[in-house]
């Protein structure tokens, strides 16, 4: 039963928008589609007045006819300093050479083969004229080398080898650039000048130096530009802050590509690219409809009977909030109205949808505005916090705690931001005052506004059962004065009922109320109920079963107009449509049969319909027990739990619990409720002696 019961009631929340049977519910869909609709093209409009709030006819070169005033505060692309940073940065970048570890052999092994061919010519047995004409071969155009080389001794030669190497080999260890050599060989040649040597020999370890030398860090141009690309890509875009009010272009001025850019990133020059903005505008819009649709049909708030009414509510909610975040949005992202819609939303439908349709809102409307994801985030967790604090609802003024406790943990959050962000102190302080104005002026503003939209929607909000749960209520005082036994009656059932909603997690508040008002149309014709028969006999015996049963049954279709009369919520009438369901009239039925075996077990039955929420269930079988042990001879704790499980029992294999949300463990937890409680109303109590005569 507990599975049958859970996809049960799944497909009743799909159901609300598939369901085909009536003409009247298809009416009550095109309604409630275009309330949406209506919604849609309000938001669209709004958005899309941020976006574009005027259409200038301005063209680079233009002279402006007017000072242009930017519409709102906005944060756009700078592609002029943008493309002046990219060169910046493109310049920065070093340029990537590549290491190539055989060019330093290489020289050292060409210094190395001239010095040995230098010595090989010294020291042959050649005469010095041919000694001399061989080092001029060996030198070209340089008769002078030849002319020192011949009159040096080999010590002072092999001096010039080891320095002119240890010089090439220092300068291949720091590395010659093959892009800028000649800055490897002016230092070698400052080297050289500082050395002892004589001028000639110094001019000789030169042109070795520039004959030998070879780059061994070679330039790498696709890595280079590889390189540069990477830093470009990795720079933001440089983006500039226009304040709302600021002068864009003044009176008389030429505009230029970079103000035009300005204009449009304003929206007071329509762009090529404008399509995009609208798509993306509409896909905002479908976004949050699409995610509060999901939100709202899995709530247990709405039915196909109310959902042109909650359709209503719903828009009202988005419609109030977004006007209240037009006005103090230019002011500060920590006055975004996200508390006063989320604790419309809750006492509207569940803590469920109001978290999904706050967050879903919150996008939509900041997407538009550079906000930093750190205020988004923080003002999702402290709308949480607050309705963590609002779901332990006692009080109509807990509203207000709540807000103060959200207020707290946007203020925490303010600090810290701004701490980590390093701001002035002033703007901290600002932003601080902004926290706590928003939740607390939430929570008081919202406090009045749930209170006029409960009555102007008739909805059963919980400040609204707060109020019909004050037995001094008109309606009550009349059930009080005209059928006693049926309101004593009735409180007995909410004290029963309320209780075993808590024992299983459902709405406690919303069961007492509903029993409360559960049989007030019996004050109509109070005397023909046992209950309020006090030393008159019982009149149904006095007339037919058919008569009796009709008059029993129709307490359910007096108390419903009744009720609609003094306009209690729709919720609240439901308990008195169903907190029969479809049974029967069981005594009249079996003394109908006695005198006419034909009679129909339809014909006394209730109309119904069945109970469809926990609420309304616990209330029929709270209803059922109740009244059932009123009419037995209660002599212990074990024949109340025997009543309550045939009561239980009955109901069940009637079918009469077949739509409702229980579960098997719903079911044996409410069980132990009813007979605890049922116990504590039927103990006993020790008797008290006689009083004793003096």
């Amino acid at each position: 039963m507990a599975k049958r019961n859970r996809n049960s009631l799944l497909s009743k929340r799909f159901d609300i928008f598939a369901h085909k049977s009536t003409f009247v519910y298809s009416k009550d869909k095109l309604a409630a589609g275009l309330i949406v609709l209506a919604l849609a093209a309000f938001l669209f409009v709004s958005i899309f007045h941020f976006y574009f709030p005027n259409n200038l006819k301005l063209k680079v070169g233009d002279i402006s006819p007017t000072n242009i005033v930017s519409p709102r505060t906005f944060t756009y692309i700078d592609t002029v300093k943008t493309e002046q940073l990219k060169k910046e940065i493109a310049s920065s970048v070093p340029p990537v050479y590549r290491l190539d570890l055989t060019r330093e052999k290489v020289v050292l092994q060409s210094i190395d083969d001239t010095f040995q061919k230098i010595s090989t010519i010294l020291g042959s047995n050649e005469d010095s004229v041919k000694k001399h004409d061989q080092l001029k071969a060996l030198f070209p155009g340089n008769e002078e080398f030849a002319d020192l080389l011949i009159k040096e001794d080999f010590a002072e030669i092999d001096k010039m080898h080891q320095f002119i190497k240890s010089v090439v080999y220092k300068l291949m260890v720091m590395g010659v650039k093959s892009d800028s050599i000649n800055q490897s060989v002016n230092i070698g040649i400052d080297e050289i000048n500082k050395s002892s040597f004589t001028p000639e020999e110094k001019k000789f370890l030169i042109y070795i130096l520039r004959h030998d030398i070879q780059p061994n860090l070679i330039y790498d141009r696709e890595a280079t530009e590889s390189a540069i690309q990477k830093a470009i890509s990795s720079i933001p875009p440089v983006k500039v802050t226009v304040s709302k009010g600021e002068i864009i272009v003044k009176k008389g001025e030429k505009i230029t590509q970079n103000e035009y850019n300005i204009l449009v990133a304003a929206g007071l020059v329509r762009a090529k690219n404008d399509w995009l903005i609208i798509v993306s505008i509409v896909f905002l819009i479908l976004f949050f409809l699409g995610i509060s649709y999901l939100a709202l049909i899995f709530s247990r708030r709405i039915n196909e009977n109310n959902i042109v009414k909650k359709t209503v509510e719903f828009t009202t909610v988005v419609v109030l909030s977004y006007i209240i975040f037009i006005f103090v949005q230019p002011i500060s992202p920590f006055l975004l109205p996200i508390p006063f819609l989320a604790f419309l939303m809750f006492f509207f439908f569940d803590i469920f949808s109001t978290v999904i349709v706050s967050v879903a809102f919150l996008l939509v409307t900041v997407l538009p505005f550079d906000i930093k994801s750190s205020i988004i985030i923080s003002l999702v967790l402290s709308v949480v916090i607050s309705l963590f604090v609002l779901k332990r609802f006692k009080k109509i003024f807990t509203i207000v705690y709540s807000g103060i406790a959200g207020a707290s943990a946007l203020m925490l959050l303010a600090i810290f931001i701004n701490v980590v962000s390093k701001v002035p102190f002033t703007k901290m302080e600002l932003d601080v005052l902004y926290s706590f104005l928003n939740f607390f002026g939430s929570s008081v503003i919202a406090l009045g506004v749930i209170f006029l939209l409960s009555y102007v929607f008739n909805e059963a909000t919980i400040i609204r059962l707060l109020e019909l749960s004050d037995t001094n209520n008109y309606l009550l005082r009349q059930l009080l004065l005209k059928a006693p036994g049926t309101y004593q009656h009735s409180m007995n059932v909410a004290s029963i009922a309320s209780t075993a909603a808590s024992a299983i997690g459902a709405d406690a508040l919303l069961v007492r109320v509903g029993a409360y008002y559960h049989d007030i149309g019996k004050m109509l014709h109070p005397y023909y109920f046992t209950e309020n028969q006090i030393n008159i006999p019982n009149l149904l015996k006095q007339i037919s079963p058919n008569l009796s049963k009709s008059v029993i049954i129709n307490h359910v279709k007096d108390g419903v107009q009744l009720a609609k009369r003094y306009r209690l919520p729709e919720e609240i009438i439901d308990f008195i449509r169903t907190h029969h369901g479809t049974s029967v009239v069981s005594y009249f039925y079996h003394v109908a049969k006695q005198s006419n075996p034909n009679v129909r077990e339809e014909d006394f039955r209730y109309p119904g319909p069945l109970p469809r929420t926990k609420e309304q269930a616990i209330l029929m079988l709270s209803d059922a027990i109740e009244a059932a042990l009123h009419s037995e001879d209660i002599a212990s704790a074990g024949k109340i739990e025997e009543v309550v499980e045939n009561i239980m029992r009955s109901r069940i294999d009637d079918g009469q619990l077949s739509e409702s949300e229980l579960t098997l463990r719903d079911l044996k937890d409410l069980k132990e409720s009813f007979v605890k409680s049922m116990v504590a109303f039927y103990h006993k109590r020790e008797a008290y002696p006689s009083p004793q005569n003096g």
